[in-house]
């Protein structure tokens, strides 16, 4: 294949005691009219070839038909008032609802907001007059405008800019909120109180700095406690400080013993509940009872459980007293289990669906009931009722269709002997050897969790295997699995996956030239590493909006707040590290390399797209294999396209990655 011309300069750097090449930096610049006509090239390469490729209107029909509907979301009550929002309408775009005497009526679309806009969230106001709804515009999420709308006239009030990933914690009088948003005359962020239609220049700041790594999150309890959690970059500790807002107190910073809690929570009792790493990384849940002007020492309600990974924790009443709900992941896998909140006293075990994911626990109206989504490998993310008093969990709604596949869950040892989770996605009665997809995370604490996905399915559905390593770096077995995947142990995560796609050659699952690494963002980044150290042992890599330039990665996106993750080449200990697998800097010339789709998004702001454009400019160069292909997707972020642009750049992928494992499929008109 001939690929766009890209020149190779000789720049070099000498960092401590290498010398490090880079003969692609001149592509860093997006703007240059170089970079524009390789990149424009690159484009009708890419798009002309995957348009070409049998199956890929196959398998775009599939996707079409495994997508969730899309539903409502559970009814929130804020006063009188009643909101739900959803794909409401014959063209299916995102829009809220109120309920009123008269029934459901439209307050605000999507597209109202911004004409190339998506919610992140959405939260009314305590008496239901307003409705704060903060938007990604393009899939940038530097760029997350925070609108508040009135709900009698569907008016905009205000719309305040650089809300990133801020929740909104609402004043009971409605004029006024707290939020975390960027500082108008310097970096950094803070958390602000706000008043309704105020300038945004007068905004208390209550904590903040400008540092663009610290992130903060903060939570109002009973129109009174603020509590905030502060966090430098990606660790997983925490700085933990409370302020009584209606006495107009400071933030005081809470005792050492909760330094490292994820959620705090004030009860109605005004006690302080809190999930906490623990030495063990399996998480432990403090309680603090209310004592003078502050709380007394932290005591131990729920120790730590080594049979799963502390998730989440959430509060309850019912007519017996307080209930605490847990939910525990072991390999990804929830479970959910109910305690006597005053002496942790475990109560029942509830009867959730399956092996699957629970996520997004809220109050009802009801004290005793609490809603929430659980999805699963074979199951669509749907919402279910969880009444705390029996522990039995029932659908909202009718129970969704599932998929006609297998799943079954192993474990295999990776090169140092550690035992290692594996899932495996399977037609019913399918004969091995088949071409497999080896999907992979393995990053900042986050374990692979049993998700609906329609690409995995798809794949699945048309004769492959998918496998999900759980390798360590991830969550899937407590903070000790993070840290010996992370930062100096990177290698421990890349030996892991090696290891995986050994054993499901060895047991026949697949061979060599059917496996196929897939990754995102960290995934991305490991699944890269991985072909680039043995070219040999995958067929083909698929790699979206994933970091491949580690020694340069602190300068772009959120790469800074990383350091933990991976450390920093400005040190000499870390720069060996990152120098032995950063797989820009790995690619050996001459020698034959997988089959490579690198797709990243134009607007992805936390991976910028120059990675995968460096990268492709040094495979194309280098391999005596391939090919290698380039692909933007125009108008994305980091999570991807979204509509029928996602669908065809998802199944031009899998039609790639087809292709060059022997996948057989064929169009069928």
């Amino acid at each position: 294949m001939r690929y766009p011309d890209a020149r190779r300069d000789p720049v070099t750097e000498h960092r401590h005691r290498h010398l490090v090449a880079d003969p692609y930096r001149w592509l860093e610049d997006p703007d240059s009219e170089d970079t524009r006509r390789w990149l424009r090239e690159q484009q009708a390469l890419s798009v002309g070839c995957l348009e070409r490729l049998p199956g890929r209107r196959r398998l775009s029909r599939m996707l079409r038909d495994l997508a969730p509907r899309p539903s409502p979301s559970p009814a929130r009550t804020a006063g009188s008032r009643g909101f739900r929002a959803g794909p409401f309408g014959p063209d299916e775009r995102w829009t809220l609802q109120v309920r009123e005497r008269a029934g459901w009526r439209t307050v605000v679309g999507v597209t109202d907001l911004h004409p190339h806009a998506t919610v992140a969230s959405w939260q009314p106001s305590p008496a239901g007059s307003l409705v704060a709804i903060q938007v990604l515009v393009a899939g940038a999420e530097d760029r997350t405008p925070l609108s508040l709308v009135d709900v009698t006239t569907g008016r905009v009030v205000e719309t305040v800019s650089g809300t990133r990933y801020s929740p909104i914690e609402w004043r009971a009088d409605e004029q006024a909120y707290f939020c975390t948003r960027g500082h108008l005359d310097r970096p950094g962020t803070g958390v602000y109180h706000h008043e309704v239609g105020g300038d945004v220049t007068a905004d208390e700041l209550v904590i903040g700095d400008e540092a663009a790594t610290t992130r903060y999150h903060v939570a109002l309890w009973h129109d009174r406690w603020l509590v905030v959690t502060v966090r430098d970059g990606t660790a997983r500790d925490t700085r933990v400080s409370v302020a009584d807002v209606r006495a107009g107190g400071p933030l005081r910073p809470l005792p050492p013993a909760a330094g490292a809690s994820a959620v705090v929570v004030v009860d109605d009792d005004d006690r302080l509940v809190a999930s906490s790493s623990t030495a063990g990384g399996f998480g432990q849940v403090l309680v603090a009872d209310r004592a003078g002007d502050g709380w007394g020492p932290w005591r131990v309600l729920l120790p730590e459980d080594t049979s799963g990974v502390l998730a989440g924790v959430t509060l309850a009443r019912t007519e017996r007293g307080r209930r605490l709900v847990a939910v525990r992941n072991r390999d990804g896998v929830s479970r959910m289990t109910v305690h006597d909140a005053t002496t942790g006293a475990a109560l029942t075990e509830v009867g959730l669906p399956g092996d699957g994911t629970v996520s997004s626990i809220r109050p009802t109206g009801d004290p005793a009931v609490l809603a929430l989504t659980y999805a699963g490998w074979d199951t669509p993310p749907s919402a279910w009722r969880l009444d705390v008093r029996s522990g039995r969990v029932t659908p909202c709604d009718e129970a969704p269709a599932r998929p006609d596949i297998e799943v079954s869950r192993h474990v295999y040892h990776s090169a140092d002997g550690t035992e290692v989770p594996l899932t495996i996605l399977a037609g019913c009665g399918a004969e091995r050897p088949r071409p497999t997809l080896l999907a992979v995370y393995g990053g900042f604490g986050i374990p692979a969790r049993p998700s609906f996905q329609p690409d995995l399915l798809a794949w699945v559905l048309n004769g492959g295997y998918v496998a999900v390593a759980g390798i360590r770096g991830g969550g899937e077995r407590g903070r000790r699995w993070h840290q010996e995947g992370s930062g100096a142990n990177k290698g421990n995560a890349l030996a892991d996956l090696h290891a995986a796609g050994d054993w499901l050659v060895r047991h026949g699952w697949t061979r060599r030239d059917q496996l196929a690494l897939l990754g995102g963002s960290n995934g991305g980044l490991l699944a890269m590493a991985a072909a680039v150290q043995r070219p040999e042992a995958y067929a083909v890599v698929g790699c979206a909006g994933a970091p491949f330039d580690m020694i340069r990665y602190e300068r772009w996106g959120l790469g800074k707040a990383w350091r933990e993750e991976y450390g920093s080449p400005d040190e000499p200990a870390g720069l060996e590290v990152l120098l032995s697998y950063s797989p820009y800097h790995n690619v050996s010339a001459g020698r034959r390399h997988p089959a490579t789709i690198l797709i990243t998004g134009s607007n992805d702001t936390r991976v910028d797209p120059l990675h995968s454009r460096k990268m492709a400019a040094r495979l194309q160069h280098a391999t005596t294999g391939g090919p290698v292909l380039h692909y933007v997707v125009e108008g994305a972020g980091h999570t991807g396209a979204r509509g029928e642009q996602g669908i065809w750049k998802t199944a031009a992928a899998l039609a790639f990655i087809a292709r060059h494992t022997g996948l057989a499929l064929a169009d069928d008109g």
